[in-house]
């Protein structure tokens, strides 16, 4: 089942948080290859980042993730300590800062 990217985000997640769809740069789905799962990823134009996840059948969680727009190694990395402390996998964290599993655990070895 397909899902598409502009029925994932609605303008009343966006309005939530005080943007619209013209503050939207860009959206795209990492795909998890373990289970087929997808991470739908919105970016603002402040740098900010809206994450939902939407399940091999399409269902969509209505549960949004907002990540701070990201300046510096050092604050991605607290970001990825964080989101670990609440039980988020190391392919999910990746995929919704949009870098390597592997730059995920090197991060979390430190």
């Amino acid at each position: 089942m397909t899902t598409n990217l502009m029925n994932v985000f609605k303008s009343t997640d966006l309005k939530k948080i005080g943007k619209t769809t013209a503050n939207v740069v860009s959206l795209a789905f990492k795909s998890n290859k373990k289970n087929g799962a997808k991470i739908a990823r919105a970016v603002l134009d402040d740098g900010t980042t809206l994450i939902k996840n939407v399940t091999a059948s399409g269902v969509v969680s209505e549960t949004i993730y907002k990540l701070p727009a990201i300046m510096s190694t050092a604050q991605r990395n607290e970001v990825i300590k964080d989101l670990s402390r609440q039980k988020m996998n190391q392919e999910t964290i990746a995929a919704m800062l949009d870098i390597s599993q592997s730059t995920v655990s090197n991060v979390l070895k430190k």
